[in-house]
């Protein structure tokens, strides 16, 4: 992962926690709030444990070589729900295990939002192209 900056005071965050993602990772509960910019060659990038209150944003900041994956922890499969709207169209997510910005077909602004009630996650988000973000089953 890169270098987060964060800027804040006491009383309220002037700004949201952004980091760009380049490489495999994944993420921690300490990670909620962040938005993830997606650039570079595709890579993974794996949930933390399922958390109540726990939510996060993930855009495609630019083209990248290779499909880019956001997946739930292997000890929790099957708890993403909900769905993205792609080129105009829903893609249900029902009990899968990944999202997926494939190679080709991205746009950049591209998004989901994921959150989390301590049970399950819960997908959002906009998909510019025709296929441009699939959901399924590792």
């Amino acid at each position: 992962m890169s270098t987060t900056t964060t800027i804040s005071n006491d009383v309220s965050r002037i700004f949201s926690k952004q980091e760009t993602l380049t490489a495999a990772t994944t993420l921690a509960a300490a990670d909620s709030g962040k938005t993830f910019l997606i650039s570079g060659t595709g890579y993974t990038v794996t949930l933390p444990a399922p958390t109540a209150g726990w939510s996060a944003k993930f855009i495609v900041a630019a083209a990248f070589s290779t499909d880019c994956v956001v997946q739930t922890p292997a000890d929790n499969r099957d708890i993403l729900n909900g769905g993205v709207i792609v080129n105009g169209a829903i893609v249900e997510a029902d009990a899968v295990d990944q999202v997926t910005f494939e190679d080709g077909a991205e746009s950049i602004g591209d998004h989901v939002n994921i959150s989390s009630d301590g049970t399950s996650f819960y997908l959002s988000g906009n998909g510019n192209a025709a296929s441009s973000i699939t959901v399924g089953e590792l």
